[in-house]
């Protein structure tokens, strides 16, 4: 009966029909009616003549309804759980705007108040399409997901139809078109992690410095809305890399952390697996871990979700370029497409690339600028109280069952396992509990072994465990004991001076931290302590 009630998104009928259709109702309560499976809102208009119905172009089309025709129209009821609690909304133009035409951004607080007025107590279904006048723009939603209210019972999911109401969460997506993007400052919709995070079960021990800087540099930015990011003119970080000795947790920082990021699922790539034997194939298969992410951002553009790649061992593939003579210059078409792909010309923003390698020295300087792995964390050696959370971490479960004797102090073991990596104290635990459970075996008759479940893991049993798991890095104290075998004797006033002043060196290297490294020649006569000193010096330095 009128243009503008198309922007309603309800049917109309005469009021003598509706009354013949739903039967006398209460003033105000919304009414439904089902057309060849599709549910739309009524309303009684006057305009309208009786034995018609009066569908919007949108309607006619999500119906597959031709004009003229005749439909069968009934009432629907909706059931008493109908309301939704979310529904994901697309947003775009309604008619395809030209590829020139500059970009639409409104904002979501003053467009979602226009929705809800405008469809509230309507049911909506997914796959339906609504026409919106907003600022003198037609523009279009297309309903995508649907989901009841979360009772916190586990119950929740996906329906395909039901009830806007006043509880529902509207979330906007953009269309495919790009041109349109709805601003959105609600940071819990940029939540980057899953909502039942939680630090501690990431079971990573003695790294909680490094998560903090890996966090504010790599993730902080991406938990605000994507356009206060853009006002402050500033890109998120692309790429990491994480070095250090191996055994002491890159992988597994890498790995656990892509479990807790609520982003597409992480592409894990061995850096080797890169490599083909034909031509042109590994820089296709570097294509191809960036093709998703490439696809979501021309469809979804700000709003995509994070795409996470990770490397292991980077170094394999990343070599500096024209430090191999191979001749086939395969790894410096790999660095040369890897650069192009993370701050090329066509660079993405919904990626994010760790690196991992024990050789940073060997990776090409291009890659490690700012806008490509422009963040360097170094996992290092964990200290007393780091060794303390791993061997926390790696005796858990065998706390939990009783398996550990309650004499045991890993306090006492953490003092003890100095310059241990995290994978050394994981085998040191292992070795500790082979001697307990060889207690219960008898090699010789293993079918006479009794009592299989009282297992016991011993003090003695970390003891005997230092003596064989050893650090790779650290002091090697036999050969220091070997260099002094009868100590230090103090033959001179000189030689008591000069030990005096490197002894002061190793203090201030201990101590001072504008002074991580300083050099000392010794020299004399062969036999005159040269080599006892040095060993003394580095005993010492506790290192």
């Amino acid at each position: 009966p009128d243009k503008n009630l198309a922007y309603t998104n309800k049917t109309y009928a005469s009021p003598a029909d509706v009354q013949q259709l739903c039967g006398a109702s209460a003033p105000g309560q919304p009414l439904y009616v089902d057309i060849k499976g599709c549910v739309f809102s009524l309303e009684a208009h006057r305009a309208v003549e009786p034995g018609t119905i009066a569908l919007g172009k949108l309607h006619r089309e999500w119906a597959k309804i031709g004009l003229p025709s005749e439909v069968f129209a009934k009432q629907y009821v909706p059931g008493r759980n109908s309301t939704l609690g979310s529904c994901k909304l697309e947003v775009d133009f309604y008619v395809k705007p030209a590829a020139d035409q500059r970009k639409l951004e409104i904002k979501e607080e003053e467009f979602e108040e226009l929705v809800r007025n405008n469809f509230t107590d309507q049911m909506l279904t997914i796959g339906q399409t609504l026409p919106v006048d907003f600022e003198s723009n037609t523009l279009k939603l297309t309903v995508l997901g649907c989901a009841p209210p979360d009772l916190g019972d586990g119950t929740a999911a996906k329906v395909n139809l039901g009830v806007l109401a006043g509880i529902t969460e509207i979330d906007f997506q953009q269309g495919q078109s790009g041109k349109l993007h709805v601003l959105s400052n609600k940071v819990t919709s940029r939540s980057i992690f899953r909502p039942d995070f939680n630090f501690e079960e990431l079971g990573i021990g003695g790294l909680s410095k490094e998560f903090g800087d890996i966090f504010r540099r790599a993730f902080a930015a991406r938990v605000f809305p994507p356009h206060v990011v853009r006002d402050l003119g500033i890109t998120h970080v692309r790429g990491m890399l994480l070095f250090g000795p191996p055994g002491t947790g890159k992988t597994l920082i890498a790995r656990q952390l892509a479990k807790f990021l609520k982003a597409r699922e992480p592409k894990i790539v061995n850096g080797p697996e890169i490599l083909n034997k034909y031509v042109g194939q590994a820089e296709e298969n570097i294509r191809n871990l960036f093709a998703d992410a490439e696809k979501e951002q021309k469809l979804e553009g700000e709003n995509s979700q994070l795409h996470v790649v990770i490397f292991d061992e980077i170094d394999s593939i990343c070599k500096t370029r024209g430090s191999r003579a191979d001749g086939t210059g395969v790894h410096d078409s790999i660095v040369n497409q890897l650069l192009s792909k993370i701050d090329g010309v066509d660079s993405l923003s919904n990626i994010l690339l760790i690196g991992m390698t024990n050789r940073m020295d060997l990776i090409d300087e291009a890659l490690l600028r700012p806008g490509r792995l422009e963040v360097h964390v170094e996992i290092s050696l964990p200290d007393e109280a780091g060794r303390l959370e791993i061997l926390n971490i790696h005796t858990k479960d065998m706390r939990a069952k009783g398996y550990l004797e309650s004499t045991v102090s890993l306090p006492n073991i953490a003092a003890q396992s100095k310059n241990f990596s995290g994978a050394e104290l994981a085998g040191l635990i292992r070795s500790a509990t082979s001697f307990a459970l060889n207690r219960k075996v008898n090699f010789i008759e293993l079918a006479a072994a009794k009592d299989m479940g009282s297992i016991s893991v011993t003090n003695e049993d970390f003891d005997r465990a230092l003596l064989e798991v050893k650090p790779a890095f650290g002091q090697h104290t036999n050969d220091f004991e070997t260099c002094i075998g009868h100590g230090i004797t103090p033959f001179s006033p000189e030689f008591e001076h000069i030990k005096e002043q490197c002894t002061n060196l190793v203090e201030q290297v201990k101590n001072s931290d504008n002074s991580p490294l300083l050099t000392a020649l010794l020299y004399g006569p062969p036999g005159c302590g040269k080599t006892a000193l040095s060993a003394h010096l580095a005993q010492r330095s506790d290192y």
